[in-house]
């Protein structure tokens, strides 16, 4: 996740790499995700770690779920996203609390030298 091992500029690792001041060492632990891209829906559990959820942003006039994309046929970091939001509790190194803010729901395909396409 350091971006070490990519080509400079090439995927969304190394260019958010750049950006720190310190990375933490990798933390080893059960991981529980689930993901529906089509549906934009998401969970992400990792105990006293991270806990997050994701869904579709709302139509801000009916309420009913909205379906936005984003097409980036050259981006680095995926090429087609679906938005939605999202909410965030962390504790530990970095502590978040982010609530009804922004989220992707993206199926990616990489390598060292970017998204295959």
């Amino acid at each position: 996740m350091s971006g070490l091992d990519t080509e400079p500029g090439a995927t969304i690792f190394q260019v958010f790499a750049a950006t720190f001041d310190k990375v933490h060492d990798p933390i080893f632990v059960k991981i529980d995700f689930d993901l529906d891209v089509d549906s934009r829906r998401a969970t992400l559990k990792v105990p006293g770690i991270i806990e997050t959820r994701a869904e579709p942003i709302q139509n801000p006039v009916t309420g009913e779920e909205h379906r936005v994309c984003i097409n980036l046929p050259h981006g680095f970091e995926y090429t087609v996203a679906e938005v939605g939001r999202g909410w965030t509790n962390t504790s530990g190194a970095v502590a978040l609390n982010l609530e009804n803010s922004h989220a992707h729901f993206a199926r990616l395909h990489m390598t060292q030298s970017g998204v295959v396409r």
